[in-house]
């Protein structure tokens, strides 16, 4: 069976949609393409036990995978896939790598996808403790900004020391996590820019 080239984009799509199910519906087994199938596998960078969900799944409804045609269009699909420009991409698009090059470019993509991906991985590391930065500050502005009318709804002295008590003890909590968490955020920001070198070097 002969089967079309599709383009890159479509196919990833194409694999994209497949993917979003956990299972084949009767309906998408009944009417499988299954070499546009296995290229779209292929191009997405999926192993063959991807078939082996897809063939129980279908075996439900009484249909057969056409295994040779879902290898030859696998194959197909892995020829765009395993192209080592597209490590980096799928590397800082924050993807994965299952291993399915074949052996003579396998450890060259392999180790370019991993050092997009440590760049991937150190970017969102950074946003998240900047974010954490951000909430605990706001926490601290609204402390300072709740704490005068704390202290008037505080009817005795007594109470106003417990009050005046409770307020700095948590100031003192919210700037001992912000300082903590600045210092992890200057250790990633180093790391990063370690990283995007080492990645500026592959190109």
């Amino acid at each position: 069976m002969f089967i079309k080239p599709i383009s890159l984009m479509a196919a990833v799509v194409s694999g994209l949609f497949l993917a979003s199910c956990a299972t084949m519906s009767p309906e998408e087994c009944k009417r499988a393409d299954w070499g546009a199938i296995g290229q779209s596998d292929g191009i997405d960078g999926k192993t063959l036990s991807h078939l082996d969900d897809r063939a129980e799944d279908c075996a439900k409804v009484g249909v057969m995978v056409n295994t040779p045609v879902y290898i030859q269009g696998r194959e197909l699909g892995l020829r765009s896939y395993c192209r080592l420009e597209n490590a980096v991409p799928l590397g800082l698009n924050g993807g994965t790598y299952a291993g399915v090059c074949p052996p003579e470019i396998d450890m060259h993509f392999q180790h370019r996808f991993q050092v997009a991906r440590s760049v991937y991985d150190l970017r969102s590391d950074v946003r998240s403790l900047d974010g954490q930065i951000d909430n605990l500050e706001r926490r601290l502005r609204d402390l300072h900004q709740g704490e005068e009318r704390r202290m008037k709804e505080a009817g005795s002295d007594e109470q106003r020391k417990k009050v005046r008590q409770a307020i700095d003890d948590e100031r003192r909590h919210l700037r001992g996590e912000i300082s903590d968490s600045d210092r992890r955020l200057r250790r990633k920001r180093d790391e990063l820019r370690s990283a995007e070198n080492a990645l500026s070097n592959l190109r």
